[in-house]
């Protein structure tokens, strides 16, 4: 896992659900790829930072979606590259453009329905199947064995979040999982979502761990990004 002591290397990550991508990550980074997609003329929806709330001028952003499978999205993602270049007005060699490398080392899920669940506790019930499986990144980059955050999102419903990161921290976060279901509420309830090659592509926990979670991570140093949905009541 990545330290948080250490520079963090941070890059966004890219969500498909039903046909439409979400990009969550740095305000800077989500601000400039507002900018591409809009220069190329691709419509997109934004949402401000720390609320969920429509973006403001001025305001950071928290999310950057588009109505687009994850496929279109970075087609027109390429395509903007390529309206940024500066091409060589001599006969200097042509380069082909390329995304930022920030955006290019994106890493990837998509949500498939029907993706098997299995539980971390031997018997405990699942109630339903579902969840986030690791997608190529730009290029067919392989998101799964990809370095970066641990990334804990609150995506489908108020009362789970999911853990979405690699292969390795994916494992370590389900000792840790099993080692505080011991003496915490909720851990024992954790669901991992496999692949079709038996690769987890990510973690599922009630919100009730939210905190002990981080708590756990930070405390081992360990760089996270967690994105919740605003506290009601």
């Amino acid at each position: 896992m990545t330290r948080s002591d250490e520079v963090p290397r941070r890059v966004p990550y890219v969500l498909e659900y039903q046909g439409r991508t979400v990009v969550l990550g740095e305000p800077f980074h989500l601000a400039e790829l507002d900018r591409m997609l809009t220069r190329s003329d691709v419509p997109t929806t934004t949402t401000v930072s720390g609320t969920g709330t429509m973006h403001l001028d001025g305001v950071l952003l928290n999310s950057v979606s588009v109505d687009l499978p994850m496929t279109g999205f970075w087609e027109h993602v390429h395509a903007s590259a390529f309206d940024d270049a500066p091409w060589p007005s001599d006969d200097s060699p042509i380069t082909v453009p390329s995304p930022p490398e920030w955006l290019s080392a994106a890493r990837c899920w998509e949500y498939d329905p029907v993706a098997p669940i299995l539980p971390l506790v031997e018997g405990a019930r699942i109630e339903q199947p579902g969840g986030w499986l690791c997608r190529p990144s730009f290029g067919g980059a392989d998101t799964a064995r990809g370095e970066g955050s641990v990334g804990l999102f609150q995506l489908m419903d108020q009362d789970s979040f999911w853990v979405l990161a690699s292969l390795e921290d994916l494992a370590e976060i389900r000792l840790l999982a099993m080692e505080l279901a011991r003496y915490r509420r909720g851990f024992a309830e954790l669901g991992a979502c496999f692949d079709e090659f038996e690769r987890p592509g990510s973690l599922r926990l009630p919100l009730i761990c939210r905190e002990s979670l981080e708590d756990e991570l930070i405390a081992r140093s360990i760089d996270i990004e967690p994105r919740f949905w605003p506290r009601t009541g």
